[in-house]
């Protein structure tokens, strides 16, 4: 049987929520898709924010995003609808508790993998350094969710590609990002079934481009374009309805090397 990958769909906000809070980079993040959540701490409890802009409150007190705080026994953190980006990633100091299916604590939903948390959930954490340190992400590493966005790919073809300009379809989740463009793409007769990695440009037959995501089917047969390089998939990830994209060229040897630096950043 074949599952789908999971993880967070925006690595960068998930790395720098747990760098943080000083956990390992691979501790499991809560995804927050779009906001309106409120959580109830039932005892003082050291978290992180990052990602979207959803105006957080600490009992309807403003609290800066990208940074880490306290959320003491009885208070409640509030995040309203994101007014930039899609998703926000919360972490705790030492991690979640989870599950581990297949020695990963992701939630794949598509597989019956773990479940989306529900009203009343409880969450606990792994903690076992209880220091506090407050910090906030250094500004330049605070990307800007705006409404055009560049995107780097790799093996791009055909040429339309980097000369037409695509808008991001309401029709998107977790397994792909669907574009539309006045001028659909000639697309070909398909090919034999393949694997899928991530960040792979789909394009089926009515010429419009999936990029597929996190959550996306293993295998495929539709014509493939080119990948996003790993680095700008954070992009994607937080890309609204609307949000229009321009793809540019990349060789496989910088896309390597901008995702190593990430790498030996954050692991």
């Amino acid at each position: 049987m074949c599952i789908s990958q999971g993880g967070a769909a925006d690595i960068h906000a998930h790395c720098w929520a747990n760098h943080i809070l000083g956990n390992p980079s691979h501790s499991p993040t809560l995804e927050i898709l779009v906001g309106n959540t409120e959580i109830l701490a039932l005892e003082d409890t050291h978290l992180s924010l990052t990602g979207a802009e959803m105006h957080a409150s600490i009992d309807d007190k403003v609290i800066p995003n990208w940074s880490s705080f306290t959320l003491k026994k009885g208070q409640h953190l509030k995040l309203r609808y994101a007014s930039s980006g899609l998703r926000s990633y919360l972490a705790i100091k030492g991690g979640f508790k989870a599950t581990s299916v297949l020695n990963s604590v992701s939630t794949v939903l598509r597989n019956d993998i773990g479940s989306n948390l529900q009203d009343g959930s409880t969450l606990h954490n792994n903690l076992t350094d209880s220091s506090i340190h407050y910090k906030r992400v250094p500004s330049k590493f605070i990307p800007k969710y705006n409404s055009e966005l560049t995107i780097n790919v790799i093996s791009g073809s055909p040429s339309a590609l980097f000369t037409q300009t695509f808008t991001v379809s309401p029709n998107t989740d977790r397994t792909g990002v669907r574009l539309f463009t006045d001028t659909p793409l000639p697309s070909g007769s398909g090919i034999i079934s393949e694997s899928n990695p991530l960040g792979t440009i789909q394009l089926p037959p009515d010429g419009n481009p999936i990029i597929l995501l996190n959550d996306r089917q293993t295998q495929g047969g539709y014509q493939k374009l080119g990948y996003v390089t790993k680095v700008d998939l954070a992009k994607i990830a937080q890309a609204r309805p609307g949000t229009i994209l321009r793809f540019k060229k990349a060789s496989l040897t910088e896309a390597r090397e901008a995702w190593i630096k990430f790498l030996k950043f954050f692991i």
